[in-house]
């Protein structure tokens, strides 16, 4: 009797894990997932990956800024062996408080959680060329004097609807105040 509990409770926690991740959060992913500031990142629900050396993920078109000024930027997610890719990322002061304000483009969602803007792909995105790119905005803080830091995470994969073999990437750009 006990074997037969045990066998249903693996079979039913094996299910679980090949539960398909696109079904399970069709909207994009969970808020709070950049890797930084204490948080998990995509690697919470996507794992195995090749994480080879031509897997890369960038932030673009933004490293200083100028209180209240917009700002237009690139994520980047390069992996020439990936179908789709994905990103999670936010804009924070030191203490982690939210740092400005991002705006979403084609492909791009925004949502607060406990007062944190992120921005996030809103479906996973053809990787097309070796790579998925989203265009966003970030509107700096208006009487900001201090560095802020973008995390970012990113998951690219087969587009299989399994979180197995996909490859994740987090990234830290300390963005500093124009002098």
């Amino acid at each position: 009797m006990k074997r037969r509990l045990w066998l249903a409770g693996a079979l039913a926690s094996a299910s679980l894990a090949f539960l398909p991740s696109a079904i399970a959060f069709p909207e994009g992913a969970l808020l709070g997932h950049t890797g930084g500031f204490g948080e998990g990142s995509c690697a919470s629900c996507h794992f195995g990956g090749s994480q080879g050396d031509d897997i890369a993920l960038r932030v673009e078109g933004v490293d200083v800024y100028a209180p209240g000024e917009r700002y237009r930027f690139f994520v980047r997610v390069m992996d020439a062996d990936a179908a789709v890719a994905g990103f999670q990322l936010s804009a924070r002061f030191e203490d982690g408080a939210s740092a400005g304000q991002l705006g979403a483009g084609s492909g791009s969602q925004t949502g607060t959680l406990d007062e944190v803007i992120y921005a996030s792909h809103s479906a996973p995105q053809p990787v097309e060329d070796g790579e998925a790119v989203w265009e966003l905005e970030w509107v700096a803080p208006e009487d900001a004097a201090q560095p802020v830091i973008l995390h970012a995470a990113s998951v690219s994969g087969a587009d299989d609807q399994s979180p197995i073999g996909d490859n994740v990437l987090t990234l830290e750009l300390r963005m500093e105040p124009a002098e």
